[in-house]
């Protein structure tokens, strides 16, 4: 699934800079013929300039007998002169000046380096003629043209289209060489950039399938416990109540236990839609936290462990009570659970500039460095051996209210000063 994900990104982008680089390609293949055709066109003009000299007739709007694209100045100080303008047109060399009387026929006819046949030119007169354009192509011939009229008909210069040809074929090759040079550049870096964003989805995915494991498990063996004891009891039809007592004692527990599993995989899947939306109001956090440390003492003597609790009055939070104790209660049971016989646990909660600080801290064994990045994962449990009882739900739902809430819960664990949840929550001011 991730790779077609990854290969579904990379296609995505590839088409899409295809198009994008196909247009750009095109449209430096268009400038480029575009380019040449104004080129040659503006070559022939200045070669009709030279060979027509004083034989035009002025067309509308012109002063002048000649093409020449610029005023009797400019015209003055090129002539004779090497041209060094910046819109200076090509040199042409080969060449065809044709003059044709007023009804198209051949009057002369000059060749420059290039020869073409009587009966093609006379074909071209005759075309040209009955065109009122000034200039054009002649696809069939491979030719281009310009022509004015003169005292005595009009002058046609002819000059070969290969060179536009030329510059067309190269501008396509250029145009295919960036295309597929761009193409390969695009797809290295979609495969880069597809890894990156696929990353967090192949780690959901990962977890996603490692929640389904881990819950399977956990949910497989107070399932076998409550299956073996109903047929432990329906292997006794005779038997009484009483006499079954310990059989549905322990099928009870186990269902209670399957129930808070479930409720807690509720949770953490309401959280992941958006769906915790608990109602939220003035809390006094110093009342929770010390009613919920309260409830503990009794279990923490049982384990010898003594709970030392430094709770600051009245640190109001906005948030859900519900929520809050049972944060405070996962933070405490855990704290509790871990801790080492005849040790302390310290539970503090104390305002802080302008945020209030919830800390629990046991003495234990710490928790590796290798654990800690995964202590808030679902089902995650730094004792491998799951001697003591759990899902490895409470931390993550933990940082889920926490987070609820905008605030921040961190843990920091070594040999030396125990392990510390503390909970960060913004005041409001």
């Amino acid at each position: 699934m991730i790779k077609k994900l990854q290969w579904r990104i990379i296609s995505i982008n590839m088409i899409l800079m295809g198009i994008v680089i196909a247009a750009v390609c095109t449209a430096l293949c268009v400038n480029a013929y575009t380019h040449a055709v104004e080129e040659l066109e503006h070559g022939l003009n200045e070669v009709m300039e030279r060979d027509g000299k004083g034989k035009f007739i002025p067309e509308a709007g012109e002063t002048g007998d000649t093409p020449f694209p610029f005023d009797k100045t400019q015209k003055e100080h090129f002539e004779g002169k090497p041209d060094i303008r910046e819109n200076a047109p090509m040199e042409i060399s080969s060449y065809v000046t044709v003059e044709l009387d007023a009804s198209g026929s051949i009057l002369n006819t000059t060749e420059h380096n290039v020869t073409i046949d009587e009966g093609d030119l006379q074909a071209i007169a005759q075309i040209v003629s009955k065109d009122s354009a000034r200039s054009g192509q002649l696809s069939d011939y491979g030719l281009m043209y310009v022509t004015r009229r003169t005292m005595s008909g009009s002058l046609l210069c002819l000059a070969s289209t290969g060179s536009l040809n030329d510059t067309l074929r190269n501008s396509v090759l250029m145009a295919v060489a960036l295309f597929f040079g761009s193409m390969v550049i695009v797809f290295l870096i979609s495969l880069g950039l597809s890894r990156l964003a696929v990353k967090p989805v192949k780690r959901a995915w990962e977890q996603q399938k490692q929640f389904i494991a881990d819950a399977s498990h956990e949910l497989k063996t107070p399932l076998t416990v409550i299956l073996a004891n109903n047929n432990i009891v329906m292997s006794h039809p005779d038997a009484a109540v009483k006499d079954e007592q310990k059989w549905l004692e322990s099928t009870e527990e186990e269902a209670q236990h399957m129930k808070s599993l479930i409720d807690q995989m509720l949770f953490l899947a309401k959280a992941d839609a958006g769906g915790v939306q608990a109602e939220t109001s003035e809390v006094n956090f110093s009342e929770i936290a010390e009613g919920t440390s309260l409830n503990f003492e009794p279990v923490a003597f049982e384990k010898e462990v003594l709970i030392d609790a430094e709770i600051a009055d009245n640190v109001t939070l906005v948030g859900n009570p519900t929520q809050l104790n049972q944060l405070a209660h996962i933070l405490i049971d855990n704290a509790v659970k871990y801790a080492e016989p005849s040790s302390n646990i310290r539970i503090i909660l104390k305002k802080k500039n302008d945020a209030a600080e919830f800390a629990v801290n046991n003495h234990g064994t710490p928790i590796s460095k290798e654990d800690l990045p995964h202590i808030f994962d679902r089902f995650y449990r730094a004792e491998k051996s799951r001697t003591t009882k759990g899902y490895g739900l409470g931390l993550s739902i933990a940082q889920n209210i926490v987070q609820s809430m905008n605030g921040k819960l961190t843990v920091q664990s070594d040999a030396e000063n125990g392990t510390t949840f503390t909970a960060t929550f913004k005041l409001n001011t």
